[in-house]
């Protein structure tokens, strides 16, 4: 009787086939599959729970990204300060949600590890971010629908600056406004110098340091589109919520809603300029203005770490939203952390016996595979 082997091939194949799929459970950020001496497959993973781990074990250390510093930065905000779910602003469970100014998709996997139920259609305009989108979705398994394209009041296709040293702040050419871009970085780095936060100083050191040359520059052109058209396109029933992170544009977003759809958008969470000496002074009150208008509540807040920087978070939400009967799953401190029990039963539903990791471990750091 011929003996059964298994080729080195297909072993790294398989725990390749199980690393994927740990990667697609709500909140695991990382994960190792290893062969023991025995044959059988063990399992470590890592949470999105770390947020003063930047070493090389860290949550962030595989994401695709652009710049360290500014995936750390997304991070901060997105994961660590939930700050798209300040003001009462709250994932249900099946939640259609629009991810417009996506980046690299911190909020698109923020969306999938505490809300796996949600369709997220992301939108990213420059197509040098985009692809990092799509690596980072694709690896987590997010049910995202990813759009290669902005939104704005109407159809056009214009000029981007974006700016490789930190692309988050990239934008239209005709919003740019460098002088303001480098009195933000510098307001952030005072800002969190003096919260005292531990495990920082090297990635401020790093932000700063952009300031103390040019940006470099590139432009791309860029397609944009209305917010009404792409809901005439898709058909969604409903907007659960409307997250807008646009570098000035976030007026243009929402004057892109034909009256007829207002009452699909059901939560707002933006980011809104509002900058002294420039166009977009007294912009807060506008678009307070405007969402009250077509029946939301609104807050406003400066997050404190973008204090002094003319940075506004807006939350809005329709006050009947409250009686839909659709479980909340995502509010803010209301994330569990991963439990290894809940992970190996998930896995055990989805792959054969024979190819099950003997165990699963979840552990607080996860060095870089060799």
């Amino acid at each position: 009787m011929l003996e059964e082997t298994v080729s080195p091939d297909a072993s790294e194949d398989e725990t390749r086939d199980v690393r994927g799929l740990l990667l697609r459970y709500p909140g695991v950020a990382r994960a190792r599959v290893d062969r023991g001496a025995d044959g059988r497959l063990r399992a470590r993973v890592q949470g999105w729970d770390h947020p003063e781990d930047l070493s090389p074990a860290g949550p962030l250390s595989e994401l695709t990204e652009i710049n360290p510093h500014e995936t750390r930065f997304l991070y901060d905000e997105i994961f660590a300060a939930e700050s798209y779910l300040q003001g009462g602003i709250t994932l249900r469970e099946d939640a259609v949600v629009f991810d417009v100014g996506a980046n690299i998709g911190m909020f698109s996997l923020f969306v999938g590890a505490r809300c796996p139920s949600a369709t997220v259609f992301a939108f990213e305009p420059v197509p040098d971010v985009f692809e990092a989108l799509s690596r980072n979705v694709e690896r987590h398994g997010v049910r995202a629908r990813l759009l290669p394209f902005g939104l704005s009041d109407r159809e056009q296709e214009i000029t981007f600056n974006f700016y490789p040293g930190i692309s988050i702040m990239s934008c239209r050419s005709d919003y740019a406004d460098l002088d303001n871009e480098v009195d933000l970085i510098e307001q952030y780095v005072e800002n969190a110098r003096a919260a005292g936060a531990s495990g920082r100083e090297e990635h401020l050191a790093r932000v700063q340091a952009l300031v103390a040359e040019d940006f470099e520059l590139s432009e791309r052109r860029c397609a944009l589109r209305s917010l009404s058209a792409v809901i005439e396109e898709t058909g969604v029933p409903r907007i659960d919520l409307l997250k807008i992170d646009v570098q000035r544009a976030e007026l243009d977003v929402l004057h892109g809603v034909d009256e007829r759809h207002w009452p699909l958008v059901q939560q707002i969470s933006m980011e809104v300029h509002d900058e002294k000496g420039t166009p977009t002074e007294g912009r807060v009150a506008v678009v307070r203005e405007l969402l009250t208008a077509n029946g939301f509540l609104t807050t406003v807040a400066e997050e404190d770490l973008l204090r002094g920087t003319g940075r506004y978070a807006v939350q809005a939400v329709r006050p009947e939203y409250a009686d839909d009967p659709r479980p909340v799953t995502a509010a803010v401190g209301n994330a569990r952390p991963l439990e290894a029990r809940a992970l190996a039963a998930w896995l055990a539903e989805r792959l054969p016996a024979a190819r099950l990791p003997q165990e699963v471990t979840v552990v607080d750091e996860l060095p870089a595979a060799h």
